[in-house]
C-alpha cells in the first residue's frame, strides 16, 4: 500500500479516539465583522470566463475555434448581461500578436483566430478577458497555452519533447505553508523538467543530515506527492532519487523554529480532522480561529486552544461549515493575523452524464444522438480522431469555474480525472495537489479591507461610434442623425451636441460590415446631403494585468539534443478561391406573389420570394446568390460577385446590386446578411434594361422593412466599420488532401460552438465521414442553474 495513502487511513484511526470537537458560537461579533469584509470584497460582479478550444495544437495553416462562456463568480450562474469579451494571442515571448473582439450574451460567445503561414513553431498563449476585470487587484483573466507548428521549419515541426530528465526542477510545499522545526510536517512535492513536463517518481527518499532515511515518497503521473516528515531535528533534509540512471538530490527548505502550521483531512463525508502545531510548546493556553472562506461566504471556527505546555492537539469540525468547491482555509490568532493557509476541496454531487451513439449514416455525413439528464444545456463540442496528438493539456470548464478560479496559479488540467469515480484515494490525490498551490485571494489584504471595491471601468458593450459633421448647422436641435445596418439589423439615432458631434453609444456592429449614416432635418422631413466623419472608439481594450509566468523551455545543447517523438503532419490542398457549388432549385408547385415585380425592371429579371426553405437551405444572402449563376468569390475579408459569363464591354464580370433599390458600393455589407431579413431577390443574368451599368446583370435585394413606396435619391452615407466585434463565421473544416496518419495525428473532424440540449437533454449532431474508425468527442457546456458538464467519449464510427 502507498506509504502516504497509509499515513492517512492510520491518521484517521487515531483521531477517531483523541480529536475534541471545535467549539463555533454562530453570529458573533467578530464572524460578523469578518463576513462584512468579505462581503465589501466580492460585493461587485466577478466575471469568470472560460474557452473551449477546438484543441491544442495547430498549424500555422489553419484557425483556432473557440466557445467562451462567463459565469458571475458567487452566483456561478451564466452572466447574461451583454458585454464585450476579448481574445488576444501572445507569442512564446509574451508578445500580443493578434486581438479579437466578441460580443458575450447569454453567458456565452463564439469566435475564431485565423493564424497565418508566418507564425514559426512554438507555444503560444491565448487570453480570455473582459474590461470590467480591470477592476480587480487579482487576474482574474483566462490563459492557455496553445502549440503552433510551422510545417516548413524541419526542426520542430513534427515534434513533441519528451521528459529532459537530465534538468529537473523539484519544488517543496508544506502543508499551510510553514516547515516547522520540533515537530512532524507534512510535506507535498512536485518534480517537473525544463519544459514543466511533470515527473512520476518511484521509491524516492528523504534523508537528514547524517545520511539516515527518514521516509519515503513517490510521486503521480502528474508528478506530484506528499510526505509526512516526522519529527524532525536534522536538518537539512534532502530528497533522494534515481532519474535516468542518474541519483537526483534536492534540499528541503530550512524549518522555522516559531510559528503554526495545520493539517487538515476532510475525507470523511460528516466531519473534518484539524491538527495544530507549533515549534514549541506554549506557555500559556493560546487561542486560535480557522476562518473557512468561498468567495463572500464565511464560516469562522473560533477557540481553537492549546493548553499550556502542549505544542499539538487535534480537532473536529462538522462538515456543514464548509463549501462544495475549493475552500480556502486560514489559521487567525486573537488579532485577525493570518497564520497560515491552505486550500481543500468539499466534495459534491455532480451526477452529469452523457450517451452518444451513431443513428445513421448518409453518404458523407455520420449523424450522432446524445441522451443527457442536462435539459436546456448550453453546450459546445470537438471532435478529432482517436488518435489525436493535438489535445494535450486540455482544460476544462470544470478546470476553469470549479477550480482555477481560486487558485494564484491556474494551470490545473485534467480535473476528470479526479470527477470520474470519486473515492477517498482520488480525494487524497487531489488534497496532494492543493497542497502545492497557494491561494488567489489575499486574506490578509481582505481582512485589512473596509470599503467595497468602487469600479473604475464600466463594462464594454459594443462599440462606440463618434462622428463629426463638416458643416455649420442653423439650428441642431432640428437635425439628428440616422444610423442603420442591414447587417447587424441596427436601427439608431443620435442628436447633435454643441460641436456639431454624434455620438452612438453601446453599438452592436461587427467588424468590416457598413453602416448607413444619414442627416434628417425635423421641421422639413427630408434628408440632407452632408460630409460626415466618423471613429471607433472602445473597439479595443486592453488589459491591465501583466501575463502570468509562462511555461519555462529547456535550454538548447546541440551536443545532448533532448529526445523527441516525431508525428507525421497532414497535407492541406493549397486553394485560395473556393467558387461555392451550384445547388438546383425545385420548381414550387404553388407560388406567392411577388410584391416588387412591377418595381423598375424587375419584370425582365427573374423574381423569388424567399421562403423558411430557402432560409433552412441557404442560411445567407450570398450563398443563395451563388446557387443562382453568379460567382460568389471570398478574398482577403472582401467579397466579389462576377457573372459566370460575363458581358459587359467594359470587361467587368461584376453585375450591379441593389438592396431596396439603393445601390451598393460596397458589397462587404452582403457578408453574412441573413435571408431571414429578405422578402425578395430578383436576379438578372442579362442585365436587360440597365443599359451599360447592367452589362454583367444585376441582383436587386428587397428587405422585409421596405414597404414598397416610392424610392428617393439616397442621401445616406456609407462607412466600414474596423475594430468592432469580429463577424460570426460557421466552421470550415480545413481542406485536408487526405485522412492519413497525418490526419489522424492532427486533423480536425468537426466543431459545433452552438449545441442545444431539448428539455428532455437530447441532442444531435453531425460529423462529415473523415474514414476514421473511431473518433474523440470533448463536450463542454452550462445550464441556465449554473450546472456544469465536462465529459469526453470516444466513438466507433
Amino acid at each position: 500500500m502507498n506509504k502516504s495513502l497509509l499515513f492517512f487511513i492510520t491518521l484517521l484511526i487515531m483521531i477517531t479516539h483523541h480529536g475534541s470537537m471545535a467549539q463555533t458560537t454562530p453570529g458573533t461579533q467578530r464572524e460578523k465583522d469578518i463576513t462584512a469584509r468579505y462581503s465589501n470584497y466580492f460585493k461587485a460582479d466577478r466575471e469568470k470566463i472560460y474557452l473551449h478550444l477546438n484543441k491544442t495544437t495547430y498549424l500555422n495553416e489553419e484557425t483556432i475555434w473557440f466557445k467562451g462562456y462567463v459565469i458571475e463568480e458567487k452566483n456561478k450562474k451564466p452572466f447574461t448581461a451583454i458585454t464585450n469579451a476579448y481574445i488576444d494571442l501572445y507569442d512564446p515571448n509574451g508578445t500580443r500578436i493578434q486581438s479579437e473582439l466578441c460580443y458575450l450574451a447569454n453567458g456565452s460567445f463564439e469566435g475564431y483566430i485565423p493564424l497565418s503561414k508566418m507564425i514559426k513553431s512554438g507555444r503560444y498563449y491565448i487570453r480570455a478577458y473582459t474590461g470590467f476585470m480591470n477592476n480587480f487587484a487579482e487576474d482574474e483573466s483566462a490563459l492557455y497555452p496553445v502549440t503552433i507548428l510551422d510545417p516548413m521549419d524541419k526542426t520542430t515541426s513534427f515534434t513533441n519533447n519528451k521528459p529532459n530528465l537530465s534538468n529537473l526542477n523539484v519544488q517543496f510545499f508544506p502543508e499551510s505553508g510553514v516547515f516547522l522545526e520540533n515537530n512532524s510536517n507534512v510535506i507535498a512535492l512536485k518534480i517537473s523538467d525544463c519544459n514543466d513536463i511533470p515527473i512520476a517518481i518511484q521509491n524516492g527518499s528523504i534523508v537528514n543530515a547524517k545520511g539516515d532515511v527518514v521516509t519515503h515518497f513517490s510521486t503521480n503521473a502528474k508528478g506530484v506527492g506528499r510526505f509526512e516528515l516526522p519529527q524532525n531535528n536534522n536538518a537539512p533534509y534532502k530528497a533522494v532519487f534515481k532519474s535516468n540512471n542518474d541519483i537526483q538530490s534536492f534540499t528541503l527548505p530550512t524549518p522555522k523554529n516559531t510559528g503554526y502550521t495545520f493539517s487538515i483531512n476532510n475525507y470523511r463525508f460528516d466531519k473534518a480532522i484539524v491538527s495544530l502545531k507549533t515549534a514549541q510548546p506554549v506557555t500559556s493556553q493560546t487561542n486560535l480561529s480557522l476562518l473557512i472562506q468561498q468567495d463572500e461566504k464565511v464560516s469562522l471556527i473560533e477557540n481553537l486552544s492549546l493548553k499550556a505546555g502542549v505544542k499539538e492537539d487535534t480537532f473536529t469540525i462538522d462538515n456543514k461549515h464548509f463549501y462544495e468547491g475549493i475552500n480556502t482555509i486560514v489559521l487567525l490568532d486573537q488579532n485577525n493575523i493570518k497564520l497560515a493557509e491552505r486550500l481543500i476541496f468539499q466534495p459534491y454531487s455532480a451526477n452529469r452524464n452523457i450517451m452518444l451513439s451513431v443513428v445513421q449514416k448518409q453518404k458523407d455525413t455520420i449523424i450522432l444522438k446524445g441522451t443527457s439528464n442536462f435539459p436546456l444545456g448550453n453546450l459546445s463540442i470537438s471532435v478529432v480522431p482517436e488518435k489525436s496528438v493535438a489535445t494535450g493539456n486540455f482544460i476544462s470548464i470544470n478546470d476553469a469555474f470549479v477550480f482555477a478560479s481560486y487558485l494564484e496559479n491556474p494551470m490545473i488540467t485534467n480535473t476528470a480525472y479526479y470527477f470520474s469515480d470519486f473515492s477517498k484515494n482520488k480525494h487524497y490525490e487531489l488534497d496532494t495537489y492543493l497542497i502545492t498551490q497557494k491561494p488567489k485571494y489575499d486574506a490578509e489584504k481582505i481582512l485589512n479591507s473596509t470599503e467595497p471595491m468602487v469600479p473604475k471601468y464600466e463594462p464594454d458593450r459594443g462599440v462606440t461610434i463618434k462622428g463629426t459633421i463638416n458643416r455649420p448647422l442653423s439650428k441642431k436641435s432640428n437635425y439628428y442623425v440616422e444610423m442603420s445596418s442591414f447587417y447587424n439589423s441596427v436601427k439608431k439615432q443620435s442628436e447633435i451636441n454643441d460641436s456639431n458631434e454624434f455620438i452612438f453609444n453601446n453599438a452592436i456592429v461587427y467588424d468590416s460590415t457598413s453602416i448607413s449614416l444619414t442627416l434628417h432635418n425635423r421641421n422639413t422631413g427630408r434628408t440632407e446631403d452632408v460630409p460626415l466623419a466618423i471613429q471607433i472608439l472602445k473597439g479595443q481594450n486592453l488589459f491591465l494585468k501583466p501575463l502570468p509566468k509562462l511555461f519555462s523551455t529547456c535550454p538548447t545543447d546541440p551536443a545532448n539534443p533532448i529526445a523527441t517523438e516525431s508525428y507525421q503532419l497532414p497535407d492541406f490542398r493549397d486553394q485560395k478561391v473556393v467558387q461555392l457549388s451550384n445547388v438546383t432549385l425545385k420548381k414550387k408547385a404553388k407560388t406567392v406573389p411577388l410584391k416588387n415585380v412591377g418595381r423598375y425592371n424587375n419584370s425582365m429579371a427573374r423574381g423569388y420570394k424567399i421562403s423558411n426553405g430557402d432560409f433552412a437551405t441557404f442560411r445567407e444572402v450570398l450563398p443563395f446568390i451563388g446557387a443562382n449563376g453568379f460567382d460568389v468569390i471570398y478574398k482577403n475579408g472582401s467579397v466579389y460577385i462576377n457573372n459566370r459569363i460575363s458581358r459587359s464591354l467594359r470587361g467587368n464580370p461584376s453585375p450591379a446590386v441593389f438592396i431596396d433599390d439603393v445601390p451598393l458600393s460596397d458589397l462587404t455589407m452582403l457578408i453574412g446578411m441573413s435571408l431571414d431579413m429578405v422578402e425578395e431577390i430578383y436576379i438578372s443574368k442579362s442585365g436587360y434594361g440597365m443599359g451599360m451599368d447592367g452589362g454583367s446583370g444585376y441582383i436587386r435585394i428587397y428587405t422585409k422593412r421596405y414597404m414598397g413606396t416610392e424610392t428617393v435619391k439616397s442621401k445616406a452615407q456609407t462607412y466600414v466599420i474596423k475594430k468592432a466585434a469580429q463577424a460570426p463565421k460557421d466552421f470550415k473544416n480545413p481542406d485536408y488532401l487526405n485522412y492519413d496518419d497525418g490526419f489522424a495525428n492532427y486533423g480536425t473532424v468537426a466543431w459545433f460552438p452552438v449545441v442545444k440540449t431539448d428539455p428532455n437533454g437530447d441532442f444531435f449532431f453531425f460529423i462529415p465521414d473523415c474514414k476514421q474508425e473511431s473518433v474523440r468527442v470533448k463536450i463542454e457546456g452550462i445550464d441556465p442553474d449554473g450546472e456544469l458538464i465536462s465529459e469526453e467519449k470516444t466513438i466507433q464510427l
